[in-house]
């Protein structure tokens, strides 16, 4: 009996040394009322945002008075080798009906362009999609060269739900091709799964 126990467990380990790995794990982001997913590279830190807090609740124009109101997520890989970084920043925040009607896609362009005000993109591109009812997607992306003569890729996507809204701001080194295609996964990844 032990002789089989011991041979099946040798098998076990040689079968997981020779399985195929994935080439990166997976987190899927989602927070409990939000709307959207979104597959990133690692779980992101994330903080609560509170009605009373200091700090001004970031695109509501009227942002509820009572508890809590959204998350920031942020997650940061660095390559060990490189140096270059590959940064994710998500906003989601709970939003009344009469705003998220109001947002057209003047609005939520513009929106994405104030992220960018104190350092502006090189070749900026817009696009904009509107689903049914409230269900838009506005996206902004652009270049940025950093000090070493690097080119960095922005991209920002605003989407709004039928009760939230989510930015999802991405930037990396375009050279670093593990960082391509954290961000090919990501982008392919953002998906409305409603309530």
């Amino acid at each position: 009996m032990k002789k089989t126990f011991f041979a099946a467990l040798a098998l076990t380990v040689a079968l997981a040394a020779v399985a195929p790995k994935p080439a990166h794990a997976l987190y899927v982001y989602i927070h409990n009322e939000a709307e959207y997913s979104i597959e990133l590279p690692d779980a992101p830190l994330g903080t609560t945002i509170w009605a009373d807090q200091d700090k001004a609740v970031p695109y509501l124009e009227n942002p509820p008075k009572y508890g809590s109101i959204g998350e920031i997520a942020f997650l940061k890989r660095v390559d060990a080798d490189s140096g270059d970084s590959f940064e994710v920043n998500i906003t989601f925040l709970k939003a009344d009906r009469d705003f998220l009607l109001s947002m057209t896609k003047e609005k939520m362009l513009t929106a994405l362009q104030d992220l960018y005000t104190a350092s502006p993109l090189e070749d900026m591109k817009e696009v904009f999609s509107a689903g049914t009812d409230t269900l838009k997607w506005a996206t902004l992306t652009g270049y940025k060269v950093d000090q070493a003569n690097a080119l960095h890729y922005h991209t920002a996507h605003y989407l709004t739900g039928l009760d939230t809204i989510m930015i999802v701001q991405v930037q990396y080194n375009l050279e670093n091709k593990v960082f391509q295609k954290y961000y090919e996964t990501l982008a392919k990844s953002i998906k409305y799964v409603g309530k």
